[in-house]
């Protein structure tokens, strides 16, 4: 049953990279950081991509040595292709101006090890409220 208020209680993957545009493979894109296309997406049996219109599957820190998988997206025409670093940093809630260190599998590791920015703040807050409540 939907909320009172019409909202969903998530954001889709669609939600959240609607307005990037479609990557270009090993190039950036201006004007965006971490936002490049990655060849080589494919989906095998266990690892399924990201629907457009679900929530984002768990970022992992680690691809177990198997292209595809959990940073894999599938586009509305069936094709699938790897989210880039900015795409899985929106999922993450990192703003769009946050900079990752070193090469792509890197920026994927650190992304896979953070705590989403706006879970971190949530909980940041109840934290702080229970530790300053008498």
């Amino acid at each position: 049953t939907p909320p009172e208020d019409g909202l969903r209680p998530w954001r889709t993957v669609r939600d959240v990279i609607a307005d990037l545009p479609e990557p270009v493979e090993r190039r950036e894109t201006p004007g965006l950081i971490h936002h490049v296309g990655w060849p080589g997406a494919r989906e095998y049996p266990g690892h399924t991509p990201n629907a457009l219109d679900r929530p984002a599957k768990t970022v992992k820190a680690g691809v177990h040595g198997v292209p595809g998988g959990e940073s894999v997206l599938r586009r509305d025409d069936g094709s699938i292709r790897y989210l880039t670093v900015r795409e899985v940093a929106r999922i993450m809630t990192f703003p769009d101006d946050w900079r990752l260190e070193g090469p792509r599998g890197e920026q994927m590791r650190q992304l896979g090890n953070a705590v989403p920015v706006e879970l971190g703040a949530v909980l940041g807050r109840a934290i702080a409220e229970t530790l300053t409540t008498p």
